[in-house]
């Protein structure tokens, strides 16, 4: 092998890795949000805020 073709596999081993990762992170990614999707809402709906009152005027 001369140093093109090593140089030209390492890119290629180089731009495999990247590709492997990518394809990892999204299944990830894309995993995460069908689980949050799927599962209902964790926080119970808040009964609602007391009204406001007013201020007193200052004189």
């Amino acid at each position: 092998m001369n140093i093109n073709e090593v140089q030209m596999m390492s890119k290629v081993k180089t731009q495999s890795d990247r590709w492997q990762r990518w394809l990892s992170f999204s299944a990830f990614t894309l995993a995460g949000v069908a689980l949050e999707g799927s599962a209902p809402p964790a926080v119970a709906a808040q009964p609602p805020a007391p009204k406001a009152r007013r201020w007193r005027t200052v004189q």
